[in-house]
């Protein structure tokens, strides 16, 4: 990622929110407690870049050139996230992350703005990132990381554009209930549930029918309803990334099997056609009405 070259704390594209003022003013009170001192002394014996001057003097150490720390700085997050099993020694490596944290162009379509009426704001998403933050400090909390901020925003920024982007693709294949001509009776019930929707209950009944295994219905959920990528998928299930795409296609075929396609089904599930190709096009697509 190449960085800018204005400070992450001080970029105009950046919002000036008041989360961050709000931390701020939380770390500063857990910083004069009695237990966070304690702590704090149990860094300094066991790391000594993190010696001297108390939690506030760690925190001006780590200056910002871009969205790169200082050498300086990423020793001393590197110290933060090996002491980050202690709860105060987490709080004050996401506090240092903060001026990086900001600089996340979360204003962007990468992370869902633009792309419809019913995103949160950028306001919104960026508390999501420092949540998402705080949770992959808590996950690698104990390692040893050179490169702790990458790891810890990278992660953050991943997992919330991962996100964002399958609740639009949710949002795409949702249909509305007013839509087509009901003749003024509410018609098949089953035509008014979104295609995810459907989808998620012709899955639990293929499994019961025997039609689909149960991992199956897992990928197929994970991909479909979910909308997570098929690569993300696959490192989950410790399926090989050359093969998840022929995993997802064999359980396609055995989910649109012909005893699937009958008129009972979902209106999606009657288009004609055989294969994975056809199966693509049914899970993927509502037809029109």
């Amino acid at each position: 990622m190449q960085a800018p070259a204005e400070n992450p704390s001080s970029s105009p594209a950046t919002p000036a929110l008041a989360i961050f003022a709000s931390l701020q003013r939380e770390w500063e009170r857990l910083a004069t407690a009695p237990t966070a001192i304690a702590e704090a002394a149990q860094w300094e014996s066991a790391e000594p870049l993190l010696l001297g001057g108390g939690p506030r003097a760690v925190l001006s150490r780590v200056a910002w050139a871009g969205y790169r720390p200082s050498p300086e700085g990423a020793a001393v997050l590197a110290a933060l996230l090996r002491q980050a099993v202690r709860p105060f020694a987490a709080l004050t490596l996401l506090q240092a992350l903060l001026p990086r944290i900001r600089a996340e162009r979360v204003h962007t379509p990468t992370y869902g703005h633009g792309v419809g009426e019913t995103w949160p704001t950028p306001a919104d998403t960026l508390a999501d990132l420092v949540a998402e933050c705080f949770a992959a400090i808590r996950r690698h909390a104990g390692e040893d990381r050179a490169d702790a901020d990458r790891v810890i925003v990278g992660e953050g920024a991943r997992r919330l554009r991962t996100a964002r982007q399958a609740q639009h693709r949710y949002q795409c294949r949702t249909a509305s209930l007013l839509e087509g001509d009901w003749g003024g009776a509410a018609g098949d019930l089953s035509s008014a549930l979104t295609d995810a929707e459907w989808l998620a209950a012709a899955l639990v009944e293929a499994v019961r029918e025997g039609r689909l295994g149960a991992a199956q219905a897992r990928l197929l959920y994970a991909t479909r309803v979910k909308g997570l990528p098929a690569s993300e998928v696959a490192r989950s299930v410790g399926i090989p990334p050359g093969a998840i795409y022929y995993a997802l296609s064999t359980a396609e075929r055995s989910l649109l099997s012909p005893a699937s396609r009958t008129s009972k089904g979902h209106p999606s599930c009657r288009s004609g056609g055989d294969g994975a190709a056809a199966g693509r096009r049914t899970l993927t697509k509502r037809p029109a009405a």
